[in-house]
């Protein structure tokens, strides 16, 4: 028997071949195909790896900013403090001179607060309104203590009614002047105390 010219002994030998052939090719796709997922595999292992150290280099560059601002702070707080600690001391050196009886033995240059007072009014701000605007307030007394002081060492000492009335009014204002410092002082430390409570580990 026959088929296609071919007799059945050699149907049957090449179907064996083409089922041969099929195993084989089913088993070079399927090579071939974990061959390319093993590949996406590890490219996606890498992109992971890639944005693991993209973030971990990220939150390290984040910390650092923390870090950095908070010790710039740190540092702003330190420099109010001291201005302000400053700025009572020589107040209270101008008190004591504008008490004299007599007249006040006044130096060359008239200076009744810190040179950078100002900027640490600005710094203040940051931290507490309440503290820059004490300090503020002690800025303009301070300054109006200065004008009058000025008009006192112009004068003429042998003529009392020249400077009384100025040293007065130095005195006045050094004294509203100290006030307001001391009540920055106050919140300024209250504010740090509270700092202090809300860092400490619970």
């Amino acid at each position: 028997m026959t088929v296609f010219g071919l007799t059945v002994n050699e149907v049957m030998a090449y179907a064996a071949i083409a089922n041969v052939v099929s195993v084989l090719l089913l088993a070079f796709l399927t090579t071939y195909y974990a061959w390319h997922a093993k590949r996406q595999a590890d490219a996606s292992h890498q992109e992971v790896a890639a944005s693991k150290r993209q973030a971990d280099i990220a939150q390290q560059t984040l910390d650092f900013l923390l870090r950095q601002t908070e010790q710039q702070r740190q540092i702003d707080l330190s420099a109010v403090s001291f201005n302000l600690e400053a700025a009572i001391h020589m107040v209270d050196q101008w008190q004591t001179r504008m008490r004299s009886d007599s007249y006040p033995q006044l130096p060359d240059v008239i200076e009744l607060r810190p040179t950078n007072f100002s900027s640490s009014i600005a710094n203040a701000e940051k931290f507490d309104s309440i503290v820059a605007g004490y300090m503020g307030a002690a800025l303009l007394y301070i300054s109006e203590a200065e004008t009058s002081i000025r008009v006192v060492r112009g004068a003429n000492p042998a003529l009392p009614q020249s400077w009384l009335a100025p040293r007065e009014k130095a005195a006045n204002a050094l004294g509203v002047a100290r006030f307001k410092l001391d009540s920055a002082r106050t919140h300024l430390r209250a504010f740090i105390e509270d700092e202090q409570h809300r860092t400490l580990p619970r």
